[in-house]
């Protein structure tokens, strides 16, 4: 447990570092506060660095930043984890209530306009494929928290309510704040289930296949797609895409799916060979593992990371490729980096 004078050392070490530019210097502090933040007892000395931003501030500049941060006496983030909070508890029209007005205030001041737009990407891997996969022309604004991640939990609350149609467009927001993130898609795909609109469902698959960077992400496409087949009554392919899935994770959830075919075909299942997998793919015209442009960016990101000496960063992309891929090049790159973090 960190103390209150560790505390007062780590802040009097950032005021130390203070140059007189502003701009400058709110960078700084918002890079230590997002690390400290981080940390399981850092949440005090985050508090204590955006005091000292706003002691910086001019007070026009300090007045902005409060009407875009906080909501009431709140900061965003702290809206959002008391609404979590609040349905783990089981309160769900209260955890309602207080996402929707963190919805709405993020939408209404952090808006798309003609020269820029948000984001919240998590990481380089996804800026980097979000300029591949959609050749962005606006200025890129890095939103001050994941809002993906805070509209995405209003869309939940929605859904839990009984309101899936109007979660819809909730999620579609989410997604306009990264659009690389799959977790907002898959929720949108559990929606389409709920209201039975599986061309919708389908389009969805498709669209978050190119952006699948880990195992569990092709698994839960792949599991997807299973539904689908089983929803047009197309057992054979629901079957194929099921095994497939569990190549990436085994989920148990799955096991059941496959009961379900099963029951359906009235036969005992067997896996599909490579290429059946391959003919069903085709037919559907679903790509077969991580897109092209995932493995593309993974590498270059790898390969720049390696040549920098940063071992724990090389790990973390040539851990994705070897995720998605089983590629034993990757795996020995991703051991050497291991050896390289070790030494």
């Amino acid at each position: 447990m960190m103390t209150e004078q560790e505390r007062a050392e780590i802040i009097s070490a950032v005021r130390a570092q203070l140059s007189g530019n502003l701009t400058e210097d709110i960078v700084m502090i918002q890079q230590n506060a997002e690390k400290y933040e981080k940390e399981e007892d850092g949440k005090a000395v985050a508090e204590e660095l955006l005091k000292l931003a706003y002691e910086i501030m001019p007070q026009e500049q300090t007045d902005y930043m409060k009407k875009m941060l906080f909501l009431g006496d709140k900061r965003l983030e702290e809206v959002y984890h008391e609404a979590e909070e609040l349905k783990k508890n089981h309160k769900m029209e209260e955890a309602l209530a207080m996402t929707e007005k963190l919805y709405q205030h993020i939408i209404r001041n952090f808006t798309e306009t003609p020269e820029r737009r948000f984001y919240s990407f998590r990481n380089l891997l996804e800026s980097n494929l979000y300029y591949v996969l959609y050749h962005p022309t606006k200025e890129m604004m890095k939103a001050p928290f994941d809002f993906t991640l805070f509209i995405g939990a209003h869309a939940y609350n929605l859904v839990e309510m009984g309101k899936a149609q109007e979660a819809i467009p909730v999620l579609q927001e989410a997604i306009r704040y990264n659009p690389v993130n799959p977790d907002p898609r898959f929720e949108l795909a559990e929606v389409y289930k709920v209201l039975k609109q599986n061309d919708n469902l389908l389009t969805t698959i498709k669209e978050t296949l190119p952006i699948c960077a880990t195992p569990y992400a092709l698994s839960r496409c792949y599991a997807n797609m299973g539904f689908y087949c089983i929803e047009i009554k197309d057992y054979e392919s629901a079957l194929a895409f099921y095994y497939q899935s569990l190549i990436f994770a085994d989920h148990p959830a799955i096991r059941g799916e496959l009961a379900i075919v099963q029951q359906r075909l009235n036969r005992r299942l067997q896996p599909p060979t490579h290429d059946e997998v391959l003919k069903v793919f085709e037919k559907y015209q679903i790509p077969f593992g991580a897109g092209a442009e995932v493995l593309d960016v993974a590498s270059q990101l790898a390969e720049q990371a390696r040549a920098g000496g940063r071992w724990e960063e090389a790990f973390f992309y040539y851990g994705t490729i070897y995720g998605v891929t089983n590629d034993p090049k990757a795996k020995a790159q991703m051991e050497e980096s291991a050896n390289k973090i070790k030494k």
